[in-house]
């Protein structure tokens, strides 16, 4: 009988841990898949068929490259071989190790890392090596590199005062990747997994005209654009996500987000002492502000994804 592993649920099956279902395609959420370890077959349900890995070898899909996307992995316990399909081959570890894959240093993608439970080392390969844990412990991985929200720098470099932001400049370094879908751009946010209409001019930003809120609403519920059907107008935190306080009019980078007018762009936040106002962002510095419903002079752009 032919032998399935959902990669889903490989790590749980095979190493007695538990992994977060793999994203093959970049769309923010988990995909049906197997792998076929007689052949080496990996199915991803309406996504792709591929042949990697054979026999033995324990499937470790992630995103090893920072593309937004897991690729078939394997991690050969034999050997000490982990092989991730047209991107790297690396022996680290070995017979005995459990591997443990995950984003070890926040940068976005995950790194090679492997638990010996008979010394309780954790190693990290290029990054550090650490005793932690004993014979019989369960290891538990580090998050993937999408396994959960990331907070974003600011972007404020030069300090004003000690220990001011720009001081600190805590949070992760900005991670966009701009991408065409069915001939339409996409900025995929490679921290909280968002997937943002990029061109300010083009049909995913109602071809950069002014509407009053109630039709932004309408207009990203029924969009389609690249390819899918589930686009909405962000909430308030996650349209201020995009900012950048280094730069202005517009506060967010053009190279990401083309053609952002410097002005108020709907989110579908409601304020709550004055419900007929809605929060917008103003993308000239990026300030929060209450917009009455029925303007018609406010910019939008569609998400899809999150939490």
């Amino acid at each position: 009988m032919n032998r399935f592993i959902f990669v889903m649920a490989s790590a749980l099956l095979l190493m007695g841990g538990v992994s977060l279902a793999a994203d093959f395609n970049g769309d923010g959420t988990g995909d049906i898949a197997i792998f076929r370890a007689n052949s080496g077959l990996w199915s991803v349900r309406g996504v792709t068929r591929v042949y990697f890995g054979g026999s033995g070898d324990i499937p470790v899909p992630g995103d090893y490259d920072g593309s937004g996307t897991d690729r078939p992995t394997i991690f050969r316990a034999s050997s000490g071989l982990w092989a991730s399909r047209g991107i790297t081959r690396a022996y680290f570890g070995g017979s005995g190790d459990q591997p443990k894959p995950g984003d070890c240093n926040g940068d976005g993608t995950e790194e090679f890392c492997v638990f010996r439970d008979s010394s309780g080392l954790w190693a990290v390969r290029g990054i550090t090596r650490a005793y932690y844990g004993a014979s019989g412990d369960v290891a538990i991985a580090p998050d993937s590199a999408r396994g959960g929200a990331v907070l974003s720098v600011t972007g404020q470099t030069l300090p004003y005062d000690n220990y001011d932001d720009g001081y600190y400049e805590k949070g992760a370094p900005f991670n966009f990747l701009v991408t065409s879908s069915g001939g339409d751009w996409i900025t995929k946010d490679l921290h909280t997994g968002l997937m943002w209409a990029s061109n300010g001019s083009a049909k995913g930003c109602n071809w950069g005209q002014q509407t009053e809120w109630p039709e932004a609403i309408a207009y990203c519920h029924n969009l389609t654009f690249g390819g899918y059907t589930d686009w909405r107008l962000p909430n308030i935190r996650e349209l201020h996500s995009i900012v950048n306080f280094a730069i202005e009019d517009p506060a967010t980078q053009s190279a990401y987000f083309p053609n952002t007018k410097a002005d108020h762009y709907w989110s579908s936040t409601t304020r709550k002492s004055w419900t007929y106002n809605a929060w917008t962002v103003k993308f000239d510095e990026g300030s929060v502000e209450p917009i009455a419903k029925e303007c018609d002079s406010c910019y939008f752009r569609a998400v899809r994804g999150g939490f």
